[in-house]
């Protein structure tokens, strides 16, 4: 390092980088940790007083190698493995059909499937694709086998064999045609980046990235399954359950509405798809009736990776609960049409675009739309709107008369009561928008007031997230150490067509469930409490005259759980218990989740951080590191998702400092890489705000989008920092006509 340094003064500054090399946090160039010494990139300082690398392999995992190590092997796949990858393919296919074991309604397993739910259509495609992927990765098997092929060049993208000229290539994705298209924000996503070979980074249904290699057992798929002493690692039911109380700790600062938000957020930008048994979507099931057993290895489908439970447990013990159902995540096709280990896929858009309120594709939009004046559908309930209610029974799983269930850009809103009252608040806006410009500009079409009112929330979203929820959540020296924070005025020139802006495997599987930690088992709503559980999938309550105004206020006033080793019992016990005496275990879930995603270990993070490695439990808290030593044998088997909730948070934040760089450096690529972004010119931006709009839409905040969008029946008042609790000492709580809660000045978009 000291070649790198010089003095000045007092302070030690490392030298500049290179004239086009940007410094960025470690994490962001994570080829790093598979360098010897001597190849590391120039250190470099950034902002917080923080050490950086001048990196110029980017955010890939890997260096490129040399074409004469690619050169090793064959240019076309061998006839004979396509032929016993084929055979490989039909054997786990025939008979899948006759694995089904019936999912009763109300069972914790058929609500957990209304997570990944899809329209009949999306269904027939989703089956097709995961198929045409799995063959793929079969093919990569074979292969690897057959030429003896080192893992670390699979897991590397190493191995630059095509399926071009096989049977195959109809199964890769051609970019889509972007002529013409590229002006506005496209609802799937395509079109982003302004280059063609890359104009589907990003878009709904492509793939998850990742910040290291896939931990997957022979490198292309099978899950993680063994500790590094070559034994199985243990049930994630049973970290769950010793790792894992249910223990109430308030936040002192921050309340459920930045979970909340939170959640609105990871729908945004992820809905993965479990496999499924046929086109029509039917369940997987792993485990035998009410989960007495895990099923034998004949009778289970190929995608199962159901959880053990010990006879022992003290919870699912009781009612003779041995086997917990999960199954593993659909793949998606190779993007670049090479053999590659399996990818996982988010149905929906990986930018920060509103999805959740406008769908992620034309024909979603187009259902969601009245075609008059630009606005939303919604449902008047006697003077109220609320959400349009579906005819889609499946939705909330119950088809009980009287019933309740809503509609939005997302498949997943009646999740829980909490996070349609979010829903209602942003599809209210874009409604308030587009009255407000339809006033000030009487000849605008239908056409112009919606995709303007839907760029001006987006926009707001995207502002409220930067410059309100990320401080909260990693702090503001990570906000800055990342280049988070919005400008103050002018335009930002963040925008790099090289940054992809997908979700990476770490983000989606481990560290933006951290949320799942903040969650109260409990509403207190007046005078009543609500189990969580018991507004799963069941939104009715949202019917109630007041109880929109007054979930808002529960929102701002009770505080959020921290983020640590607790977990509610309402997620770890009762998650989805419908009709049934028990649930499923979301901490567990989590767990297993991870390892059917191929993530590494806890103690890989701390390296590409630039963090030494943990050598032994002693380095934990004496409580935790004796729980940890019962259920891992070593600190290299503990998973991702349980070593950054063990974390201390950072400071100013409510996570710690790995969940926080792998979050950071996730909005780090929504912003850099979104074309669209609101912050951006016209020279990136085709479809740029003025800069008398840009400076108006600075004044968004989320108290404001709730002042703007309440019932007014209860909530008359808000607290001036609507992430902070209502109590906390200087957040005042204000009427929605303070001055100190600036309007969005819509006048600047009169044409």
């Amino acid at each position: 390092m000291a070649d790198n340094v010089t003095k000045s003064g007092l302070m030690e500054k490392c030298k500049p980088c290179k004239v086009g090399i940007k410094c960025v946090p470690q994490i962001q160039c994570p080829a790093h940790v598979r360098m010897g010494q001597h190849e590391k990139p120039q250190v470099c300082d950034l902002p917080a007083g923080k050490f950086g690398f001048c990196c110029e392999t980017g955010q890939n995992h890997t260096a490129h190698e040399s074409k004469e190590r690619r050169s090793a092997f064959p240019a076309i796949l061998p006839p004979d493995v396509l032929e016993e990858a084929r055979k490989n393919f039909e054997q786990l296919m025939h008979g899948v059909a006759h694995l089904q074991i019936p999912v009763q309604r109300g069972h914790p397993d058929f609500i957990h499937g209304i997570v990944f739910h899809s329209t009949p259509k999306e269904d027939l495609h989703n089956f097709a694709l995961s198929n045409n992927a799995l063959e793929q990765v079969i093919t990569t098997q074979v292969f690897g086998q057959k030429e003896q092929v080192p893992l670390d060049d699979f897991i590397t993208n190493n191995v630059q064999v095509k399926f071009s000229k096989t049977p195959l290539a109809h199964h890769c994705q051609a970019p889509p045609i972007c002529r013409g298209r590229q002006n506005l924000r496209s609802l799937d996503g395509t079109c982003n980046n302004p280059l063609a070979q890359r104009s589907h980074w990003g878009a709904a249904g492509q793939s998850m990235e990742r910040l290291l290699p896939p931990a997957y057992e022979d490198g292309i798929w099978t899950p993680r399954a063994k500790a590094k002493d070559g034994s199985p690692l243990t049930s994630a039911r049973e970290i769950s359950r010793i790792l894992f109380e249910d223990v109430h700790r308030p936040h002192h600062k921050c309340n459920q509405l930045i979970m909340q938000f939170g959640q609105l957020l990871a729908h945004d930008v992820s809905q993965s798809s479990s496999v499924r048994l046929d086109e029509n979507g039917g369940l997987v099931q792993c485990c035998s009736t009410g989960g007495q057993s895990i099923l034998p290895r004949d009778k289970q489908h190929f995608a199962c990776l159901p959880i053990p439970v010990a006879e022992n447990d003290e919870f699912y013990g009781a009612f003779g609960v041995r086997c917990l159902n999960l199954v593993r995540l659909s793949l998606v096709p190779s993007a670049d049409c090479q053999l590659s280990y399996g990818k996982q896929r988010s149905k929906v858009t990986h930018f920060l675009d509103a999805s959740p309120v406008y769908g992620s594709n034309e024909e979603a939009a187009r259902d969601l739309r009245t075609f008059h004046g630009g606005r939303l559908r919604m449902f008047n309930d006697f003077g109220r709107d609320l959400l349009p209610l579906t005819s889609d029974k499946s939705a909330c799983g119950s088809d009980e008369p009287g019933k309740s269930c809503f509609k939005s850009g997302d498949g997943r809103t009646n999740q829980i009561i909490s996070l349609i009252t979010l829903q209602i608040v942003f599809a209210r806006e874009h409604n308030r928008i587009c009255d407000v410009l339809a006033k000030l500009n009487p000849t605008a079409t239908d056409e112009w007031l919606y995709q303007e009112a839907r760029r001006i929330v987006i926009a707001e979203l995207q502002h409220i997230t930067y410059n309100e929820y990320l401080p909260a959540v990693i702090g503001p020296k990570q906000v800055k150490r990342f280049r988070l924070t919005p400008q103050h005025q002018g335009y930002s020139t963040d925008y790099s067509v090289d940054v992809n802006p997908a979700i990476t495997n770490e983000f989606s599987g481990a560290a933006f469930r951290m949320g799942h930690s903040s969650v109260d088992g409990k509403f207190r709503i007046r005078d009543e409490i609500i189990n969580i559980p018991d507004v799963m999938f069941n939104p009715s309550r949202m019917r109630k005259r007041e109880f929109f105004d007054d979930m808002l206020q529960t929102l701002f006033a009770q505080p959020m759980q921290q983020i640590d080793s607790s977990i509610t019992q309402g997620l770890s016990r009762f998650l989805f218990r419908g009709d049934s005496p028990f649930g499923l275990d979301l901490a567990a879930i989590n767990i297993q989740r991870g390892r059917d995603q191929g993530l590494r270990c806890y103690n890989d993070y701390l390296e590409v951080m630039g963090a030494p490695k943990l050598r032994n439990f002693d380095q934990f808290p004496k409580e935790v590191g004796e729980k940890l030593s019962r259920v891992y044998h070593s600190t290299d088997d503990i998973d991702l998702w349980v070593g950054g909730l063990l974390e201390q948070a950072i400071e100013d934040g409510i996570v710690g400092i790995t969940f926080s760089e792998i979050i950071a450096d996730q909005f780090a690529r929504f912003k850099h890489g979104d074309r669209f972004y609101y912050e951006y010119d016209k020279k990136i931006n085709p479809s740029a705000f003025q800069p008398a709009q840009l400076q108006e839409l600075r004044k968004a905040s989320i108290a404001r989008l709730i002042c703007d969008n309440a019932d007014h029946l209860t909530l008359h008042t808000v607290p001036t920092a609507g992430f902070v609790r209502a109590d906390f000492p200087g957040n005042q709580l204000v009427h929605c006509d303070d001055p100190r809660l600036p309007s969005v000045d819509l006048n600047a978009w009169r044409m």
